[in-house]
Protein backbone atom coordinates (compact mmCIF):
# COMPACT_ATOMS: atom_id res chain seq x y z
CA UNK A 1 0.00 0.00 0.00
CA UNK A 2 1.42 3.38 -1.01
CA UNK A 3 2.26 5.71 1.87
CA UNK A 4 0.13 8.86 2.22
CA UNK A 5 2.31 11.73 3.40
CA UNK A 6 0.82 14.22 5.86
CA UNK A 7 1.88 17.83 5.30
CA UNK A 8 1.16 20.54 7.86
CA UNK A 9 0.62 23.94 6.20
CA UNK A 10 1.01 26.90 8.59
CA UNK A 11 -0.15 30.35 7.45
CA UNK A 12 -2.42 32.98 8.96
CA UNK A 13 -4.08 33.74 5.60
CA UNK A 14 -6.83 31.52 4.19
CA UNK A 15 -5.86 32.31 0.61
CA UNK A 16 -2.37 30.87 1.03
CA UNK A 17 -3.68 27.70 2.71
CA UNK A 18 -6.24 27.24 -0.08
CA UNK A 19 -3.48 27.66 -2.69
CA UNK A 20 -1.30 25.00 -1.07
CA UNK A 21 -4.25 22.63 -0.89
CA UNK A 22 -5.05 23.23 -4.56
CA UNK A 23 -1.47 22.39 -5.55
CA UNK A 24 -0.76 19.47 -3.23
CA UNK A 25 -4.01 17.60 -2.59
CA UNK A 26 -4.45 16.34 -6.20
CA UNK A 27 -1.11 14.53 -5.86
CA UNK A 28 -2.32 12.44 -2.92
CA UNK A 29 -0.81 14.42 -0.04
CA UNK A 30 -2.98 14.73 3.08
CA UNK A 31 -2.99 18.34 4.22
CA UNK A 32 -3.35 19.57 7.79
CA UNK A 33 -3.65 23.31 8.38
CA UNK A 34 -2.89 25.73 11.19
CA UNK A 35 -3.34 29.51 11.20
CA UNK A 36 -0.96 30.29 14.06
CA UNK A 37 2.28 29.06 15.50
CA UNK A 38 0.52 27.88 18.67
CA UNK A 39 -1.98 25.84 16.65
CA UNK A 40 0.83 24.35 14.58
CA UNK A 41 2.72 23.16 17.67
CA UNK A 42 -0.48 21.68 19.10
CA UNK A 43 -1.07 19.79 15.84
CA UNK A 44 2.47 18.43 15.89
CA UNK A 45 1.91 17.16 19.42
CA UNK A 46 -1.35 15.44 18.52
CA UNK A 47 -0.83 14.21 14.95
CA UNK A 48 1.77 12.41 12.87
CA UNK A 49 3.28 14.88 10.39
CA UNK A 50 5.82 14.17 7.62
CA UNK A 51 6.57 17.74 6.50
CA UNK A 52 5.83 21.30 7.63
CA UNK A 53 5.29 24.17 5.17
CA UNK A 54 5.71 27.24 7.37
CA UNK A 55 5.02 30.89 6.62
CA UNK A 56 7.42 33.31 8.29
CA UNK A 57 5.20 36.37 8.68
CA UNK A 58 2.59 35.50 11.29
CA UNK A 59 1.31 37.45 14.32
CA UNK A 60 2.20 36.53 17.91
CA UNK A 61 4.65 33.75 17.03
CA UNK A 62 6.50 34.12 13.72
CA UNK A 63 7.83 31.28 11.59
CA UNK A 64 11.36 31.56 12.94
CA UNK A 65 10.16 30.97 16.50
CA UNK A 66 7.87 28.13 15.46
CA UNK A 67 10.68 26.44 13.51
CA UNK A 68 13.04 26.85 16.45
CA UNK A 69 10.55 25.17 18.79
CA UNK A 70 10.01 22.29 16.32
CA UNK A 71 13.74 21.69 15.98
CA UNK A 72 14.50 21.96 19.71
CA UNK A 73 11.94 19.32 20.71
CA UNK A 74 13.27 15.72 20.62
CA UNK A 75 9.81 14.53 19.57
CA UNK A 76 9.57 16.77 16.48
CA UNK A 77 13.09 17.80 15.45
CA UNK A 78 13.21 15.07 12.80
CA UNK A 79 10.31 16.62 10.86
CA UNK A 80 11.58 18.63 7.86
CA UNK A 81 10.47 22.27 7.63
CA UNK A 82 10.20 24.36 4.45
CA UNK A 83 9.99 28.08 5.24
CA UNK A 84 7.84 30.21 2.90
CA UNK A 85 7.95 34.01 2.74
CA UNK A 86 7.62 37.04 0.51
CA UNK A 87 10.72 38.49 2.20
CA UNK A 88 13.22 37.04 -0.24
CA UNK A 89 16.40 38.45 1.29
CA UNK A 90 19.72 36.96 2.32
CA UNK A 91 19.07 37.84 5.98
CA UNK A 92 15.73 36.00 5.99
CA UNK A 93 17.31 32.93 4.44
CA UNK A 94 20.09 32.97 7.03
CA UNK A 95 17.57 33.37 9.88
CA UNK A 96 15.58 30.44 8.46
CA UNK A 97 18.69 28.26 8.36
CA UNK A 98 19.62 29.35 11.88
CA UNK A 99 16.15 28.37 13.10
CA UNK A 100 16.70 24.89 11.63
CA UNK A 101 14.72 25.08 8.39
CA UNK A 102 15.53 22.43 5.81
CA UNK A 103 14.46 24.46 2.77
CA UNK A 104 13.39 28.00 1.88
CA UNK A 105 10.82 29.10 -0.73
CA UNK A 106 9.88 32.63 -1.77
CA UNK A 107 6.47 34.05 -2.63
CA UNK A 108 4.77 34.08 -5.03
CA UNK A 109 5.14 30.32 -5.05
CA UNK A 110 6.43 28.62 -8.16
CA UNK A 111 4.26 25.50 -8.38
CA UNK A 112 6.90 23.37 -10.12
CA UNK A 113 9.59 24.35 -7.61
CA UNK A 114 7.27 23.69 -4.65
CA UNK A 115 6.35 20.21 -5.90
CA UNK A 116 9.98 19.34 -6.62
CA UNK A 117 11.15 20.50 -3.18
CA UNK A 118 8.36 18.61 -1.43
CA UNK A 119 9.04 15.43 -3.40
CA UNK A 120 12.80 15.56 -2.81
CA UNK A 121 12.63 16.38 0.87
CA UNK A 122 10.14 13.57 1.57
CA UNK A 123 12.29 11.09 -0.37
CA UNK A 124 15.36 12.14 1.64
CA UNK A 125 13.35 11.89 4.84
CA UNK A 126 12.31 8.32 3.99
CA UNK A 127 15.96 7.37 3.48
CA UNK A 128 17.06 9.00 6.73
CA UNK A 129 14.11 7.48 8.59
CA UNK A 130 15.21 4.02 7.44
CA UNK A 131 18.82 4.69 8.45
CA UNK A 132 17.72 6.03 11.86
CA UNK A 133 15.42 3.07 12.41
CA UNK A 134 18.23 0.62 11.66
CA UNK A 135 20.61 2.45 14.02
CA UNK A 136 18.07 2.31 16.85
CA UNK A 137 17.29 -1.33 16.09
CA UNK A 138 21.00 -2.13 16.25
CA UNK A 139 21.35 -0.17 19.49
CA UNK A 140 18.40 -1.97 21.08
CA UNK A 141 20.12 -5.32 20.66
CA UNK A 142 22.59 -4.22 23.33
CA UNK A 143 19.71 -4.34 25.83
CA UNK A 144 19.25 -8.09 25.41
CA UNK A 145 21.81 -8.92 28.11
CA UNK A 146 21.69 -5.71 30.12
CA UNK A 147 19.45 -3.92 32.60
CA UNK A 148 19.40 -0.65 30.63
CA UNK A 149 16.28 0.33 28.72
CA UNK A 150 15.81 1.93 25.33
CA UNK A 151 15.24 5.24 27.08
CA UNK A 152 18.77 5.06 28.47
CA UNK A 153 20.28 4.93 25.01
CA UNK A 154 17.99 7.69 23.76
CA UNK A 155 18.81 9.93 26.73
CA UNK A 156 22.55 9.46 26.20
CA UNK A 157 22.10 10.59 22.60
CA UNK A 158 20.12 13.67 23.65
CA UNK A 159 22.57 14.65 26.43
CA UNK A 160 25.42 14.29 23.95
CA UNK A 161 23.68 16.53 21.43
CA UNK A 162 23.18 19.21 24.09
CA UNK A 163 26.88 19.18 24.98
CA UNK A 164 27.91 19.23 21.32
CA UNK A 165 25.73 22.29 20.71
CA UNK A 166 27.24 24.07 23.72
CA UNK A 167 30.69 23.31 22.30
CA UNK A 168 29.66 25.13 19.11
CA UNK A 169 29.89 22.06 16.92
CA UNK A 170 28.31 22.08 13.43
CA UNK A 171 24.72 20.92 13.09
CA UNK A 172 25.82 17.76 11.24
CA UNK A 173 28.04 16.77 14.18
CA UNK A 174 25.19 17.43 16.62
CA UNK A 175 22.68 15.32 14.71
CA UNK A 176 25.21 12.52 14.15
CA UNK A 177 26.13 12.26 17.81
CA UNK A 178 22.46 12.37 18.80
CA UNK A 179 21.84 9.28 16.68
CA UNK A 180 25.07 7.31 16.88
CA UNK A 181 25.73 7.80 20.59
CA UNK A 182 22.94 5.24 21.02
CA UNK A 183 25.44 2.62 19.82
CA UNK A 184 27.84 3.22 22.72
CA UNK A 185 27.15 -0.08 24.53
CA UNK A 186 26.56 -2.17 21.41
CA UNK A 187 29.25 -4.64 22.47
CA UNK A 188 27.38 -5.73 25.60
CA UNK A 189 25.48 -8.19 23.46
CA UNK A 190 28.68 -10.28 23.57
CA UNK A 191 29.02 -10.17 27.37
CA UNK A 192 27.43 -13.10 29.29
CA UNK A 193 24.10 -12.06 30.76
CA UNK A 194 24.86 -13.62 34.15
CA UNK A 195 27.66 -11.06 34.53
CA UNK A 196 25.66 -8.02 33.42
CA UNK A 197 22.71 -9.03 35.62
CA UNK A 198 24.74 -10.17 38.60
CA UNK A 199 23.13 -9.47 41.99
CA UNK A 200 26.07 -7.58 43.46
CA UNK A 201 29.33 -5.95 42.46
CA UNK A 202 31.52 -7.62 39.87
CA UNK A 203 34.78 -9.30 40.85
CA UNK A 204 38.01 -8.50 39.02
CA UNK A 205 37.72 -11.19 36.36
CA UNK A 206 34.09 -10.29 35.66
CA UNK A 207 35.02 -6.62 35.34
CA UNK A 208 37.73 -7.52 32.83
CA UNK A 209 35.12 -9.42 30.84
CA UNK A 210 32.78 -6.42 30.82
CA UNK A 211 35.60 -4.15 29.61
CA UNK A 212 35.73 -6.17 26.40
CA UNK A 213 32.39 -4.67 25.31
CA UNK A 214 34.11 -1.61 23.88
CA UNK A 215 36.13 -3.61 21.38
CA UNK A 216 33.18 -5.91 20.69
CA UNK A 217 31.01 -2.89 19.92
CA UNK A 218 33.50 -1.50 17.41
CA UNK A 219 33.77 -4.91 15.79
CA UNK A 220 29.98 -5.27 15.45
CA UNK A 221 29.52 -1.78 13.99
CA UNK A 222 32.19 -2.49 11.40
CA UNK A 223 33.79 -0.24 8.83
CA UNK A 224 30.96 1.45 6.93
CA UNK A 225 31.85 5.18 6.53
CA UNK A 226 28.45 6.37 7.77
CA UNK A 227 28.96 4.44 11.03
CA UNK A 228 32.57 5.48 11.68
CA UNK A 229 31.36 8.04 14.22
CA UNK A 230 29.46 5.42 16.20
CA UNK A 231 32.37 3.00 16.00
CA UNK A 232 34.71 5.57 17.62
CA UNK A 233 32.15 6.17 20.36
CA UNK A 234 31.67 2.46 21.08
CA UNK A 235 35.43 1.85 21.21
CA UNK A 236 36.51 4.88 23.24
CA UNK A 237 33.70 6.12 25.51
CA UNK A 238 35.33 4.43 28.52
CA UNK A 239 38.69 6.08 27.92
CA UNK A 240 39.50 8.72 30.55
CA UNK A 241 41.08 12.15 30.17
CA UNK A 242 43.84 11.21 32.65
CA UNK A 243 44.71 8.02 30.74
CA UNK A 244 43.27 5.54 33.25
CA UNK A 245 40.44 4.27 31.06
CA UNK A 246 40.02 1.35 28.69
CA UNK A 247 40.46 -0.39 26.28
CA UNK A 248 43.77 1.26 25.26
CA UNK A 249 44.49 3.92 27.90
CA UNK A 250 44.17 6.90 25.58
CA UNK A 251 44.80 10.24 27.26
CA UNK A 252 43.52 13.79 26.72
CA UNK A 253 42.83 14.75 23.13
CA UNK A 254 43.99 11.33 21.94
CA UNK A 255 40.41 10.34 22.81
CA UNK A 256 37.98 11.23 19.98
CA UNK A 257 35.85 14.26 20.89
CA UNK A 258 32.59 12.37 20.35
CA UNK A 259 33.72 9.70 22.84
CA UNK A 260 34.68 12.35 25.40
CA UNK A 261 31.19 13.84 25.11
CA UNK A 262 29.41 10.49 25.42
CA UNK A 263 31.56 9.55 28.43
CA UNK A 264 30.00 12.19 30.67
CA UNK A 265 26.50 11.71 29.20
CA UNK A 266 26.65 7.96 29.85
CA UNK A 267 28.01 8.40 33.39
CA UNK A 268 25.25 10.84 34.33
CA UNK A 269 22.48 8.55 33.08
CA UNK A 270 24.04 5.45 34.63
CA UNK A 271 24.07 7.22 38.00
CA UNK A 272 20.41 8.20 37.61
CA UNK A 273 19.38 4.57 36.96
CA UNK A 274 19.01 1.95 39.68
CA UNK A 275 20.88 -1.34 39.63
CA UNK A 276 20.51 -4.52 41.65
CA UNK A 277 23.64 -3.51 43.58
CA UNK A 278 22.90 0.24 43.92
CA UNK A 279 19.95 2.64 44.23
CA UNK A 280 19.30 5.34 41.66
CA UNK A 281 20.85 8.73 42.40
CA UNK A 282 18.77 11.89 42.21
CA UNK A 283 20.00 14.67 39.95
CA UNK A 284 22.01 16.53 42.59
CA UNK A 285 23.72 13.39 43.89
CA UNK A 286 24.67 12.36 40.34
CA UNK A 287 26.10 15.82 39.65
CA UNK A 288 28.11 15.69 42.88
CA UNK A 289 29.69 12.35 41.92
CA UNK A 290 30.67 13.68 38.49
CA UNK A 291 31.99 17.04 39.68
CA UNK A 292 33.58 15.99 42.99
CA UNK A 293 34.21 12.24 42.64
CA UNK A 294 33.28 9.26 44.78
CA UNK A 295 36.44 7.15 44.91
CA UNK A 296 35.68 5.22 41.72
CA UNK A 297 34.71 8.13 39.47
CA UNK A 298 36.76 11.34 39.50
CA UNK A 299 36.47 14.74 37.77
CA UNK A 300 39.92 14.10 36.27
CA UNK A 301 38.36 11.36 34.14
CA UNK A 302 36.53 13.92 31.98
CA UNK A 303 37.61 16.49 29.42
CA UNK A 304 37.83 19.72 31.51
CA UNK A 305 36.02 21.79 28.88
CA UNK A 306 33.15 19.30 28.66
CA UNK A 307 32.99 19.02 32.45
CA UNK A 308 32.73 22.82 32.69
CA UNK A 309 29.86 22.76 30.20
CA UNK A 310 28.14 20.02 32.21
CA UNK A 311 28.38 22.13 35.38
CA UNK A 312 26.83 25.09 33.56
CA UNK A 313 23.95 23.25 31.88
CA UNK A 314 23.20 20.40 34.30
CA UNK A 315 19.60 21.65 34.81
CA UNK A 316 19.01 20.76 31.15
CA UNK A 317 20.12 17.17 31.91
CA UNK A 318 17.63 16.99 34.78
CA UNK A 319 14.79 18.26 32.60
CA UNK A 320 15.64 15.84 29.80
CA UNK A 321 15.86 12.89 32.19
CA UNK A 322 12.40 13.69 33.53
CA UNK A 323 10.99 14.07 30.02
CA UNK A 324 12.39 10.73 28.82
CA UNK A 325 12.10 8.90 32.13
CA UNK A 326 11.47 5.16 32.02
CA UNK A 327 8.00 3.92 32.88
CA UNK A 328 7.68 2.30 36.35
CA UNK A 329 8.09 -1.48 36.32
CA UNK A 330 7.35 -4.48 38.53
CA UNK A 331 9.66 -7.46 38.04
CA UNK A 332 10.88 -5.86 34.82
CA UNK A 333 7.39 -5.42 33.38
CA UNK A 334 5.93 -1.95 32.72
CA UNK A 335 3.00 -0.81 34.84
CA UNK A 336 -0.20 0.03 32.93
Amino acid sequence: MEKIYKILCVDDEDFNLDLLETILSPLGYELLTAQSGKAALETLTARHVDLVLLDINMPEMDGYEVCGKIKSDPQTRHIPVIMITSLDSRDNKLRSIEAGADEFLGKPLDQSELLLRVKNILAARDYEDTFTYLIHALARTSEANDMDTGNHILRVGEYSAIIARELGMPEKFIETIRLQATLHDMGKVHIPSHILKKDGRLNESEMEEVKKHSAFGAMIIGDHPRLAFGKRIALSHHEKWDGTGYPTGLKGEEIPLEARIVAIADCYDALRNSRIYKPRYDHWAACKVITEGDGRLQPEHFDPQILAIFKRIEPMFAALYDKLKDAPTVNGNPLH
